[in-house]
């Protein structure tokens, strides 16, 4: 069984025990968490993945981090993840995200949730093309 919540104070260190990270991920993902943008996938009583949904991205919705456990990942936490920001997200509101270039498995989700690659972003890691998807409000394109 899968549940998805807003992640609270007491939940920061075991957000940021799913993907280990250095300080200045855990100083994020603290404000996240006070901010109320960051939210958790629990799975059987285990934090299998977290998102960050904000408004970061020229004031529009913005899927800025996704983070699957890598004990639990190619399981749907992502995708059931993404759908709950969908969920989230205004219908008559654009929702944005991004990966990089390399990471085939987001590359390949993203479409079939109705995101479009839409530009990239170059240079915020040497070799690696941040790509910029969108999806368009309900029934825009």
């Amino acid at each position: 069984m899968l549940s998805i919540r807003p992640a609270s104070e007491a939940d920061i260190e075991t957000v940021v025990g799913i993907a280990p990270a250095g300080p200045e991920r855990r100083e994020a993902i603290a404000e996240w968490v006070r901010a109320g943008e960051c939210h958790i996938a629990w799975r059987d009583g285990f934090a299998a993945g977290y998102v960050v949904l904000t408004r970061s991205f020229f004031r529009s919705p913005f899927i800025e981090m996704l983070v699957v456990s890598p004990t639990a990942r190619r399981e749907g936490i992502g995708r059931a993840l993404i759908e709950h920001c969908i969920g989230l997200t205004p219908p008559e509101l654009k929702l944005w995200t991004s990966t990089n270039e390399s990471n085939t498995p987001m590359r390949l989700l993203l479409p079939q949730l109705g995101f479009a690659q839409t530009g990239m972003f170059e240079h915020l890691d040497p070799g690696d093309p941040e790509l910029i998807f969108l999806r368009w409000p309900d029934g825009a394109s």
